[in-house]
């Protein structure tokens, strides 16, 4: 894993991109992004952000707003004042108390028996 003090890259508030976003190390958005965020590392989501993507990262932070669907995800911390508003799949969630989480959470684990889960299928 890439060294996680190195910032790959920042969208700064009142900054708004639509598309696809790949990066390595760590991303910061505090400003608006739409469409696509994809990465092995870290992405921090800053209180003043709105995010509305289809996010695939290593380590998920929010502090603002997401929107989407994020999934294969190792860890994801919603801190106070976040708000994720959509379907997620995580190894690891931390809701912080304060933070929002409305959507379908489906738990990543290494047995066998689990990959039918994630591909929604056989349900108890």
């Amino acid at each position: 894993m890439a060294d996680q003090s190195v910032l790959s890259g920042l969208i700064l508030k009142g900054t708004r991109i639509e598309g696809k976003l790949f990066f390595e190390d760590k991303m910061r958005v505090d400003g608006e992004f739409t469409g696509e965020i994809t990465s092995k590392n870290q992405l921090i989501i800053g209180k003043t952000a709105v995010v509305n993507a289809e996010i695939k990262v290593g380590e998920l932070i929010v502090m603002g707003e997401v929107r989407g669907k994020v999934s294969s995800c190792e860890s994801l911390q919603i801190q106070e004042g976040g708000r994720v508003i959509a379907d997620i799949q995580v190894r690891k969630l931390d809701v912080r108390p304060g933070a929002i989480f409305d959507g379908k959470c489906t738990m990543i684990t290494d047995k066998l028996g689990d990959k039918n889960a994630l591909k929604g299928g056989n349900k108890p």
